[in-house]
């Protein structure tokens, strides 16, 4: 996802246990292509959404369905666990899940995925050395995103986890002039 999502106590918890169960199996992200996988399917399909959400459907009937589509197609721990969130119904919330099983690789592989954003296209050489720097500062991999909003006017903007460093000068101007009006 490259949204940023508001991940559930819920959604945490069930992604913890797909990433210890993951990592028993062979890794933090064994789980990864088959999830996307599975995320895909799922977009793709407004039928498949549809049954799912339908309260009048019964739990047996939308685990032979996932039977059907995913069966011989996905580990079978994970198979289990997509029956375990119909049983709970949760299935609602399997792209929260699925985002915070990817935030826990990360965090596990020591890796962050960055949101760089600037007032022009940066070329390659400007990206290696934001890249460079902000690896040292940060001390771990980042996977940069990177996005252009020219009315940065001049400087970046950086969102991590819960944190947002904003080195514009709109922010700078905005400050200055918030600082004027209450002076």
């Amino acid at each position: 996802m490259t949204e940023e999502q508001i991940i559930s106590a819920i959604s945490q918890k069930y992604a913890n246990a797909l990433t210890e169960t993951a990592i028993e199996l062979g890794g933090p992200d064994y789980f990864a292509q088959q999830l996307k996988g599975i995320g895909e399917v799922i977009a793709s399909s407004n039928d498949l959404k549809l049954v799912m959400a339908n309260s009048s459907i019964s739990v047996t009937k939308k685990i032979e369905i996932i039977n059907e589509i995913f069966c011989g197609k996905i580990d079978t721990k994970l198979l289990n666990f997509l029956k375990t969130i119909i049983e709970k119904n949760r299935f609602d919330e399997f792209a929260s899940i699925r985002y915070a099983y990817e935030k826990n690789i990360e965090k596990y592989s020591n890796k962050k995925t960055v949101e760089i954003t600037s007032p022009i296209a940066l070329n390659f050489e400007n990206k290696s050395n934001i890249l460079f720097k902000l690896e040292h500062k940060l001390n771990c991999e980042v996977k940069p995103v990177w996005k252009v909003d020219e009315s940065l006017i001049a400087g970046l903007t950086f969102k991590f986890d819960d944190c947002v460093i904003d080195t514009s000068i709109r922010t700078k101007l905005e400050n200055l002039s918030k600082g004027i009006t209450r002076g």
